[in-house]
């Protein structure tokens, strides 16, 4: 109603964003959580590996695929 342009919601499987510009120019970010306790169970269980994989290869782990191959628990 305002007038302020909104980019999404943008779907990232544990949740939900939406973003804007404030008056000052400053990008925002608002984001809803959308995760199932099972989703969170299943980061907690390999967040350690995944922090120790990228400490050394600096690449992206592979450990939680399945929230950005759409393979996702619900």
């Amino acid at each position: 109603a305002a007038g302020i342009e909104v980019l999404g919601p943008t779907e990232h499987t544990i949740f939900k964003s939406i973003y804007f510009f404030d008056p000052n120019g400053h990008r925002i970010e608002l984001a809803a959580d959308t995760g199932t306790p099972e989703m969170y169970k299943m980061l907690d269980e390999v967040k350690w590996d995944m922090l120790n994989e990228w400490a050394e290869t600096r690449r992206a782990p592979e450990h939680a695929r399945w929230m950005h191959d759409g393979s996702a628990a619900h």
